[in-house]
């Protein structure tokens, strides 16, 4: 009897410094984690990747900011700033929409291109006919022009006084996905990445940002816990017997 207490005594001493022991592994490797974060925002923004799909919509991709929530506060990754108080996820962009050398076309309704009577009435030629036709033909402000095209409608008009521009339509859909891709040798392994897609092609991420919170985990979460217990009990169990 005095040798299966000792054998317990032994046995129970042994799981707890090997729970000591990954406790302070997964203390370390959390610590690391942490390092290597601060690093890569006291550089600047965090990096992040681009890339145009094949149906012409873009992905902006970027590796998941691992943080308990006290963590991301400090370090300013996380804002509170509606009713939300514990979080989950937060993903932070900016985005512009740039759109290049589009041209306007004006509605027609009976226009021509006046440049013929211009070039007339610099040479000197002002007679009534060239006048008349010049009136009649020339654009008379308030004048409309529009461009529809797929992903974006701008409408706008002539004034005398320069452009006014009516109104512009720009449609997207955009997504967030927070998860796990494979990578590595035979993609075994898995890295944590958000992913931001915008249909439109014109729609350009240009800032972005990420935290993840890490849930706190105490001792009863821990499977190591709950393996030391067993083994405990499955001898208490056996020296019973």
């Amino acid at each position: 009897m005095q040798n299966k207490i000792s054998n317990l005594i032994i046995l129970v001493m042994l799981i707890v410094v090997a729970i000591l022991f990954m406790k302070n592994c997964e203390m370390k490797r959390d610590n690391e984690r942490l390092v290597e974060q601060v690093s890569s925002y006291k550089l600047g923004e965090k990096a992040f990747k681009k890339k145009l799909l094949e149906d012409s919509s873009t992905l902006a991709s970027q590796t998941q900011t691992i943080l308990t929530q006290d963590e991301a506060i400090k370090l300013g990754v996380l804002k509170l700033e509606g009713d939300i108080k514990k979080v989950q996820s937060q993903v932070r962009q900016k985005q512009e929409v740039r759109i290049d050398s589009v041209p306007m076309a004006f509605i027609p309704d009976g226009y021509a291109d006046t440049t013929l009577w211009i070039a007339k009435l610099k040479n000197g030629e002002n007679n009534k006919e060239i006048c008349d036709s010049l009136i009649a033909n020339s654009i008379i402000v308030p004048k409309k022009f529009q461009s529809e095209q797929k992903w974006f409608k701008l409408y706008g008009k002539v004034n005398k006084e320069g452009v006014l521009m009516d109104s512009i339509r720009i449609s997207n859909e955009s997504s967030v996905t927070i998860g796990w891709k494979k990578c590595g040798f035979l993609n075994l392994k898995r890295e944590p990445i958000v992913e931001i897609k915008n249909t439109n092609p014109y729609l350009d991420v240009t800032k972005m940002d990420n935290v993840v919170i890490k849930p706190k985990s105490g001792l009863f979460t821990k499977k190591s816990f709950w393996i030391g217990v067993g083994i405990i009990s499955g001898f208490i169990l056996k020296s019973k017997i």
